[in-house]
């Protein structure tokens, strides 16, 4: 089998490995990083909110802590990473001035998080962004309106609490001014509405040194503002994806990426264009658990240690994602997963979660011969995870 391209640097690195790892949250995202680094042999600790947290159902060395305890978690830990975006990077920033190893870095992890910082980032850099401006109040949205027209997008400039909505399209004024008031404590954003041919995410892995590798891209399907599948490969040409490829590891060495960068494209008619960064291991990524040597939340564990990051190359012709949503019914899939392990060819993970509507409780990932194969095989076991035939 054709081995996808591989991305890796020669740079000498003479940083230690280090090994006393710890993880800041203990969501779905902690509970594949911690599987990961256990099998090298390697037990992080982490920095949980809530007894149910899904990776510390999972991991004996969670600490059960406000996030803002940081500080004295990190003294137990020789390097900090992190799997959500609920921080606060003043704190982070005088860790890193006080000798704490974060990785990825301070300033990396502002500029992903602070979307209104990303932007003006990536705008000085030359990289193409969707329009947008600041939101202060109404004045500005209906400004923005009569430049640009409806429909519109309104962003949290900063992740919000757990399960928070932090995207809108907005078709009209109405809708506008409905998000403006239920949203009055968040700094928000608006941007143009962009028409999108597909939805691309890139994966790159960066050690301290800037050796790196990138995986597959792969397509996201969102319904919703949810994402609800992955694709791989996404299905492009080869100039666009060696022109998403580039621009992707470029811009994991501009901004000194530790770990993974998740860079998400808009491929439009015009061009490929950023849509958002996340310096973390990606809900996009999940599929690379079957359908690469190394998943991404190994190689995000080897790269924040300083160790040699695996391949990332695809092992299957195709691989699908599906996301496991809880819907208005109390279904718990758990109670149907003997129907869904009977779909062969399918990796079902559930994240040990209480089912409400709307919450990601797991994922399935089905590997074919084809995208059209591994999606019937996809739908056919996430389908039974709730007691039902695929449509």
């Amino acid at each position: 089998m054709a081995r996808a391209e591989v991305y890796d640097s020669t740079v000498a690195n003479e940083l230690p490995a280090l090994y006393k790892l710890g993880i800041v949250g203990a969501g779905q995202i902690a509970r594949m990083t911690h599987q990961a680094a256990v099998k090298l042999g390697i037990t992080p600790r982490l920095l949980a909110e809530d007894l149910d947290d899904s990776a510390a159902l999972a991991a004996p060395d969670a600490v059960f802590s406000h996030p803002d305890a940081l500080a004295a978690f990190a003294e137990s830990c020789e390097v900090i990473t992190f799997e959500h975006e609920r921080l606060d990077l003043g704190l982070l920033q005088s860790l890193e001035d006080d000798g704490v190893i974060i990785r990825p870095g301070a300033a990396t992890i502002r500029a992903a998080f602070d979307k209104m910082h990303q932007r003006r980032v990536l705008l000085n850099r030359g990289v193409q962004v969707p329009v947008f401006t600041e939101l202060r109040g109404p004045d500005d949205l209906l400004d923005f309106a009569a430049i640009y027209d409806w429909p519109l997008v309104i962003k949290s400039v900063r992740a919000g609490g757990r399960n928070e909505r932090g995207t809108w399209i907005v078709e009209d004024q109405h809708e506008a001014m409905r998000v403006l008031n239920e949203q009055t404590s968040r700094a928000l954003m608006v941007e143009e509405f962009q028409s999108i041919v597909k939805e691309l995410v890139v994966l790159v892995v960066r050690r301290p040194g800037g050796a790196t590798r990138c995986y597959p891209i792969t397509e996201v399907i969102n319904t919703d503002g949810v994402c609800r599948e992955i694709r791989a490969p996404a299905e492009i040409g080869h100039r666009v994806a060696t022109e998403a490829r580039e621009l992707a590891l470029r811009l994991a060495n501009d901004f000194d990426a530790v770990g993974v960068l998740a860079v998400e494209l808009f491929l439009t008619s015009d061009g490929l264009v950023v849509n958002e960064l996340a310096a973390r291991p990606h809900n996009a990524g999940h599929l690379t658990i079957e359908a690469t040597p190394t998943s991404q939340f190994e190689n995000h564990v080897r790269a924040v240690l300083d160790l040699p990051l695996g391949p990332t190359w695809s092992t299957t012709p195709a691989a699908v994602t599906l996301n496991v949503i809880g819907g208005f019914e109390p279904i718990d899939p758990v109670d149907h997963l003997s129907e869904a392990l009977t779909v062969e060819g399918v990796h079902v993970h559930l994240y040990g979660k209480e089912p409400r509507p709307g919450r990601k409780l797991g994922h399935v990932t089905a590997l074919g011969d084809d995208l059209d194969q591994a999606r019937e095989l996809a739908r056919r076991a996430e389908a039974a995870l709730f007691g039902r035939r695929a449509w």
